[in-house]
């Protein structure tokens, strides 16, 4: 018995792969594909990030707006948005840590873009101590 293109012993595994994702309904491949984005992004990062809910306000392009912060870290964050800017567009931008007073501000450029966000590096933190 010859063995035909259809019979799974005979594929690679990338053909395999490709005709699972090809049969996943398109629901389940945008689920699979955000999660396949946060684990790359999670890799690529350098320093791990603290999940929050932190309130900041950016300017881009003299146009002010406000997101929120969903993780962070000593070197950057993601901020949820419904406006999205290009990849490494500068943004200004502020906001409070909990129980403190003073507005920690930011020079910070934008590194990546989601569906619901972008991920930003920051340049130079500041407060107004």
């Amino acid at each position: 018995m010859a063995l035909s293109e259809d019979n799974p012993a005979t594929r690679t595994e990338d053909q395999r792969l490709s005709q699972f994702i090809d049969n996943l309904t398109l629901d389940d491949q945008r689920t699979l594909s955000r999660l396949l984005n946060s684990w790359e992004k999670r890799d690529q990062r350098k320093h791990p990030r603290e999940k929050c809910s932190i309130i900041t306000d950016y300017i881009v392009d003299n146009h002010n707006y406000k997101g929120i912060m969903r993780d962070i870290s000593p070197y950057g964050a993601y901020i949820a948005s419904r406006h999205l800017f290009p990849v490494n567009q500068v943004i200004f931008q502020s906001f409070f840590f909990p129980n403190f007073e003073i507005p920690i501000r930011s020079n910070s450029k934008i590194v990546w873009i989601g569906s619901d966000g972008f991920g930003v590096t920051f340049d130079r933190l500041q407060s107004d101590e």
